[in-house]
């Protein structure tokens, strides 16, 4: 059957729901050989290749609310009657990113138990960066490919929202949202010797219920549906896709943690015969 990896994709609060997909496949018994994620998705990604399993994160990661969102009013209000320099995002990133930080040790990639890459954006070449953990077992064509990061920076450089978050200054790169180039990472999985892949995508073209009548919601349904339709493209790869349903979610509505989890519990569980058939498992 060879090695199974998994993809996480980003979508904001919904990234939540890969907690509960990791936890029907353990309770099935699925072993997890590596694993990629990007933006949301490579929090979850860290997190469990540094060893936490599903049911740890479902108690860590609710954690995770406003208060962890620094914004930065002393730089927004000046900014935006611009008496300051343009401002470069809302929100500094220094409290998630010490929270990751916290959560695993100051480790660096390589330390990691599980094998993992974490995608993100080089800004300035408009190239994809990929942080792992392992030297790569297969060729992965016009990407930069970075070992020597601590998992916390790795993180905070690839759920850098544009605009939402300040890019994350890396040796010289100017680094936002893995998402832009690759949201839902099959490629990167692979590349860390994955024979089979399941991808989680959380981001769907379904038709919104929200109303779309004012700038903030066109410009986030335009990026959403942008984001699907590479994100559809990417999975073409997978062995597997898996798409659960978790509605309408804002990208900071944490109230709705809880129910992304359970989103992705319930629907990866009713999938799992279907899986073990897509990766012919025999455990």
């Amino acid at each position: 059957m060879g090695k199974v990896g998994i993809a996480l994709g980003g979508g904001g609060v919904a990234g939540t729901a890969h907690i509960g997909v990791l936890s029907a496949l353990e309770e099935a018994g699925i072993r997890i050989d590596c694993i990629a994620g990007s933006s949301s998705g490579a929090i979850i990604a860290a997190l469990y290749s540094y060893g936490y399993s599903a049911g740890e994160l479902m108690t860590m990661i609710p954690t995770i609310n406003r208060k962890c969102l620094d914004y930065d009013y002393f730089n927004f209000i000046p900014a935006m009657i611009k008496r300051r320099p343009k401002l470069k995002g809302l929100i500094k990133g220094e409290r998630i990113l010490n929270f990751i930080a916290d959560k695993t040790g100051e480790a660096y990639m390589s330390d990691l138990k599980l094998p993992v890459s974490i995608t993100a954006t080089d800004l300035s070449y408009g190239k994809q960066i990929l942080f792992a953990s392992r030297p790569l077992q297969r060729d992965y064509t016009d990407v930069d490919v970075v070992h020597d990061i601590r998992v916390a920076d790795a993180v905070r450089a690839s759920l850098s929202i544009p605009v939402l978050f300040k890019p994350y200054f890396f040796k010289e790169r100017v680094l936002i949202d893995g998402g832009l180039m690759d949201n839902c990472p099959v490629d990167a999985v692979r590349a860390l010797g994955a024979d089979q892949v399941i991808a989680v995508d959380l981001i769907s073209t379904i038709p919104s219920k929200v109303p779309v009548d004012s700038l903030r919601s066109i410009v986030a349904r335009s990026v959403t549906i942008n984001l699907a339709l590479k994100s559809k493209q990417h999975t073409k790869s997978a062995d597997i896709v898996l798409r659960p349903e978790v509605g309408p979610i804002g990208v900071f509505d944490f109230a709705k943690l809880g129910h992304c989890i359970d989103a992705g519990y319930e629907y990866t569980r009713g999938q799992i015969k279907h899986i073990k058939e897509a990766l012919k498992w025999n455990a």
